[in-house]
């Protein structure tokens, strides 16, 4: 109930009030139905997945604070062998948390060394419950660093107050860091050998725009554009800019200077640059700052963003719309096919918000992308399969398999997660998506992704 009590209900009248908010507010569909699975052939194409895993809380607690703790849970950083069978290869301890848009972790360019950002810090499994997550789960500073050859943290070091987003350099000396501080956005981390070796931190001197103030200060998500001198950053989930950077002999940014953000969409989450390197293609959740914007929202969209740092080309040029609560997106290695992973209202309890249509499935929208003109096309239904909080999803090597991690089951708060498996035909006009049945058991809290080719 606590999401009806913040927003103004008493415990008593919280129902009725829910009912009457339904009866005048145009609840237009339920939940995309499941689409029936069909074996495939088709193998996913790559060496292996890292999966990030948060161990403090259920997918739930962001609406009614409950974390249902399991007592052996922990931070991880799993590997997935997708050659034998997919299955796990490794585990190790690395804090990060879901309490951020996907992105807390990243490959390093030769494939030695993943990065993990700790956006929210790890909390006493003898807690029961929060009364707002936001506002009480301790804030995160680390970047850890995992070798993957030997399975072991080799560093751990702050990068700033709440890291909301990792990204490497394609030179691979360097990470960019999306900070939640409002006087230094951004966390410079230079690589010697692959290992972080110093940190520089980087007011970008933004305009003052915080729609919720303690939560979503500073940046919220940034990603380095193709070049390797500029960035597309997020600004509290509802202003896009264009970062340049000045580089010293190494590669690396001293220095870096930033338009005024442009404000278009709703709700911002994650980013992706087109093939191209002209747009930036931004997922909108059409929610808001008020706890409501989570419980009414509707259809959610994908944008390109003019953003191209050899010309001063701003805003939207294009949006696909696809379903509720588009929190990830990834792009397919030809860079001609977007998926958008819909979490739906998933993150909803069942009791009595139980009667809000979006709890029961999530899906996924397949989205056509030309990297010359930005133009979005959406050309798929949305695919509905079970599970809460689909965080992330990537395609393989030839963009004939998709693989999508899930937070947990429904109504099921200590359930585990898993890996789902779809195939994506070209075959006819339209490209299709089809889950395989394929499944791989994660812990609970398996929130993003990342592959190694």
């Amino acid at each position: 109930m606590r999401i009806l009590q913040r927003i103004g209900f008493g415990l008593a009248a919280s129902v009725a009030a829910l009912a009457a908010l339904l009866a005048v507010w145009n609840l237009t569909s339920g939940s995309p139905a499941i689409a029936p699975s069909q074996e495939s052939t088709a193998t996913f194409d790559a060496q292996a997945l890292l999966v990030a895993v948060d161990g403090d809380m259920a997918g739930t607690a962001y609406a009614d604070g409950k974390l249902h703790p399991v007592a052996d849970a922990a931070d991880l950083l799993i590997g997935v062998d997708l050659k034998s069978l997919e299955q796990e290869t490794f585990r190790v301890e690395a804090s990060n948390s879901v309490m951020g848009w996907p992105g807390s972790a990243a490959l390093s360019s030769d494939g030695r060394f993943a990065y993990v950002i700790e956006t929210r810090g790890q909390i006493d499994r003898q807690v029961e419950a929060l009364d707002n997550v936001y506002l009480e789960m301790p804030n995160g500073s680390a970047v850890t660093t995992v070798e993957l050859a030997r399975n072991k943290v080799v560093d751990t070091r702050n990068a700033c107050r709440r890291p909301s987003s990792v990204d490497v350099a394609p030179n691979g000396a360097w990470l960019l860091v999306a900070c939640a501080d409002a006087t230094a956005e951004l966390a410079v981390v230079a690589l010697t050998d692959g290992i972080p070796s110093a940190v520089r931190n980087i007011d970008l001197n933004l305009p003052d725009f915080t729609a919720r103030p303690g939560v979503d200060e500073g940046l919220t998500y940034g990603m380095i554009h193709p070049d390797g001198a500029a960035a597309g950053v997020i600004q509290t989930n509802a202003g896009v800019a264009l970062v340049t950077f000045e580089l010293d002999d190494a590669g690396i940014p001293r220095s870096a200077q930033t338009e005024s953000p442009t404000y278009d969409g709703k709700w911002l989450s994650v980013a992706r640059w087109t093939a191209s390197g002209e747009y930036l293609l931004v997922a909108d959740v059409a929610w808001g700052p008020k706890p409501t914007d989570a419980v009414f929202n509707g259809n959610g969209a994908v944008h390109a963003f003019a953003l191209a740092p050899q010309n001063d080309k701003r805003g939207v040029v294009s949006s696909a719309e696809v379903s509720r609560s588009p929190e990830a997106i990834e792009l397919n290695a030809a860079g001609d096919l977007l998926i958008a992973v819909n979490m739906e209202r998933t993150y909803l309890p069942g009791g009595p918000l139980a009667v809000i249509p979006g709890r029961d499935a999530s899906s996924l929208s397949l989205i056509a992308v030309d990297s010359a003109t930005g133009n979005l096309e959406t050309v798929s239904a949305p695919v509905g399969f079970k599970g809460i909080l689909p965080e992330d999803a990537v395609f393989d090597r030839d963009g004939d398999m998709l693989a999508v991690v899930v937070y947990q089951d429904h109504d099921a708060p200590r359930s585990h997660g898993w890996l789902e498996f779809f195939a994506v035909d070209r075959s006819a006009d339209a490209p299709t998506l089809t889950p395989t049945g394929r499944q791989l058991p994660l812990p609970r809290g398996a929130h993003d992704l990342v592959i190694q080719h």
